[in-house]
């Protein structure tokens, strides 16, 4: 066997892998996306300033990833 045959043989299950982690990401990015932008709009209703500096996709983007590996761990 050559070296080309096992790295052919050995990319489908990562690409499986890396769509099962894309899918599960899209799914948090999409919850908690209405998540912030509600937390938001009721601060900002209520008077109070935003929580943080960053924009809320960047919120969103670290929450998502936090969510997305950790449902890989078995948690």
């Amino acid at each position: 066997m050559s070296l080309y045959e096992r790295f052919d043989r050995a990319a489908e299950p990562r690409s499986r892998q890396m769509l099962d982690y894309h899918l599960v990401y899209a799914a948090c990015f999409a919850v908690l996306l209405v998540k912030a932008g509600l937390r938001r709009a009721g601060a900002l209703a209520g008077g109070h300033p935003p929580p943080t500096i960053r924009s809320i996709v960047a919120d969103v983007r670290i929450e998502a990833a936090n969510c997305a590996t950790s449902s890989f761990m078995g948690m």
